[in-house]
């Protein structure tokens, strides 16, 4: 035992063994230490226990002076911490990795921000803006440069954007708090309005917008023989959200004269009374005025002949503009010819044919009744310009239509916003290259989204959108004045001045960014492993005061 005394460096001993350093090892066995060079490596118990021994073996008129103790004993104590502290880390480490691989994101030390979450209606406030949110009772929610949400009347303030809807669909923040900003009414946000939680139209319906304009972009061939024809097809919608192909017909008149022909087929559902026999079909009027027959029109009819064969006619054919007591005459003399035994008869704006076995195929199409300016001439100048008409042409309407709907009123812009024509003649085969027509047919909800502005836009099925509101930002003057709530809500103070609500990107204020959620650009794993050297460090400090306490203590007991 004096030997091992002496191989840790007492230098009042007597003995001539050559003293070695010391190497601790962890976790290791007596019979692990291993001598190599000029060192010898033990396990920290080892260190120890050669401690105490050389504490008993000492001499008693010349001890070793207690602080060489204490830095013996706090060599131990650093080496315990040191492997405390690379198991964590390793630990730490393992789990970081485990949770980028989840997650794919990168495990380098900097992380994207903001991280996009698709499908998610996230709003993330940019700069130091806030969106605020009301404190209704009992709900929450608003926008500001933090955004701002509200409880009981107050108006609180949060960066977090993680948005959802509650069963009214009312935007609200993960708290529940209703979501502020400023209203819209038909698509137009009024920024002067008080703020009021955002609605989003879930499970509503757009109303359609019937066709008010139509325009075609068209070109002519110059070189066209007279009585050569265009026909260009633009979609519209009536009243009720019911799509009609627009056809424009052009026809060659003479040298730069063309003339124009609009109509809208309609084609009409048939009304079937198997008990009766009879087939049905109602044409539109307008006052006196009936709808005429399509030439589009292709109504073939099948039934028995007096042998009791089943005979089919084919469709007669139809003038522009024939009238439906006309069309019922040519289509009762196919069936006479036929020898199918039936009657077609028309009855003011009403088709009617009836008998046994009947089928039809094919469709029945009218022509609403449309006004004066569905016709008119078109003249081109030498350039191939158009001179007449110099104006758009407004007027042009069509009614009964099959469906009940409002009477359609057109405009067709001949003309673009910067005054240049539409139409052009020149040598080259006509066609038509381009149309736009501003109605839209009706359409269920489908989403909504968050502009950089805060505007919040509703989209529906039928591809239209519709601003519903606006989120509102505010700032404070002092914002480490602002009152903590949780969950990423604040609440003005005093110390931090009212809140000053706005529009984004306005005054100083924020933007955002729709679909996103702000991310952190820490890195967690080596924030941890620095706070537990930290730790580690105070405890080695205040362990080492205790050490040389108890060492001391023991010197002194062994003295006496």
């Amino acid at each position: 035992m004096a030997a091992a005394a002496q191989a840790i460096g007492n230098p009042h001993s007597s003995s001539s063994v050559e003293p070695r350093p010391l190497t601790l090892k962890p976790n290791a066995s007596a019979q692990d230490g291993s001598s190599s060079g000029s060192s010898t490596s033990i396990a920290a118990n080892d260190f120890l226990t050669l401690l105490v021994t050389e504490m008993k073996n000492q001499d008693p008129t010349a001890t070793t002076d207690p602080n060489e103790y204490v830095n013996q004993l706090v060599q131990v104590n650093s080496l315990q911490q040191l492997i405390s502290i690379n198991e964590t880390l390793q630990k730490a480490t393992t789990v970081d990795a485990t949770t980028y691989a989840a997650t794919g994101m990168s495990s380098e030390r900097s992380y994207p921000a903001p991280i996009t979450v698709p499908e998610a209606n996230g709003t993330q406030a940019g700069g130091e803006s806030m969106v605020a949110a009301a404190k209704a009772t009992p709900t929450l929610g608003a926008a500001a440069s933090r955004i701002a949400t509200a409880f009981g009347g107050n108006t609180l303030l949060t960066r977090a954007g993680d948005f959802s809807l509650d069963q009214n669909g009312n935007l609200i923040t993960a708290d529940g708090l209703s979501v502020m900003g400023f209203p819209a009414i038909n698509g137009k946000v009024d920024a002067t309005a008080p703020l009021a939680p955002i609605h989003i139209p879930v499970g509503e319906v757009e109303l359609p917008s019937a066709t008010s304009n139509f325009g075609m972009t068209a070109t002519l061939n110059s070189s066209a023989q007279v009585g050569d024809t265009l026909p260009g097809t633009v979609q519209v919608y009536d009243s009720l959200g019911t799509p009609y192909q627009a056809t424009v017909k052009y026809t060659k008149t003479g040298t730069n004269n063309w003339s124009y022909s609009i109509s809208l087929p309609d084609r009409l559902a048939a009304t079937v009374n198997s008990g009766a026999g009879s087939i049905t079909y109602n044409f539109g009027s307008s006052g006196a005025t009936l709808a005429t027959v399509d030439p589009s029109t292709n109504l073939t009819i099948t039934g028995l002949n007096g042998s009791g064969v089943s005979s089919t006619i084919n469709a007669p054919a139809i003038t522009s503009g024939e009238s439906v007591s006309s069309y019922a005459a040519a289509l009762q003399n196919a069936l006479d010819a036929a020898g199918i035994t039936a009657t077609v008869a028309a009855t003011g704006a009403q088709l009617k044919i009836s008998g046994t076995n009947l089928t039809t195929s094919g469709d029945v199409i009218q022509d609403p009744v449309s006004s004066a300016p569905a016709t008119g001439s078109l003249t081109f100048d030498s350039n191939g310009n158009l001179v007449s008409p110099s104006t758009n042409i407004s007027g042009i309407s069509f009614a009964g239509l099959s469906d009940g709907a409002s009477n359609m009123n057109l405009t067709w812009d001949l003309y673009g916003a910067d005054g240049s024509p539409n139409l052009s003649q020149v040598d080259q085969t006509s066609a038509v290259s381009s149309t736009s027509q501003n109605g839209f047919a009706s359409g269920i909800y489908r989403g909504f989204s968050i502009g950089a502005d805060g505007t919040v836009t509703a989209t529906f099925k039928n591809g239209q959108k519709l601003n519903v509101g606006q989120l509102a930002l505010g700032n404070v003057v002092n914002l480490q004045g602002l009152k903590a709530l949780g969950s990423g809500e604040f609440e003005t103070t005093l110390a931090s001045g009212s809140a000053t609500i706005g529009i984004s990107g306005t005054s100083g204020l924020g933007t955002m960014q729709g679909g996103a959620l702000e991310g952190s650009n820490v890195n967690i794993s080596a924030e941890f492993s620095k706070l537990i050297i930290a730790q580690r460090a105070f405890e080695a400090n205040s362990k080492a005061i205790t050490t040389f306490d108890t060492v001391t203590q023991e010197t002194i007991n062994m003295i006496r």
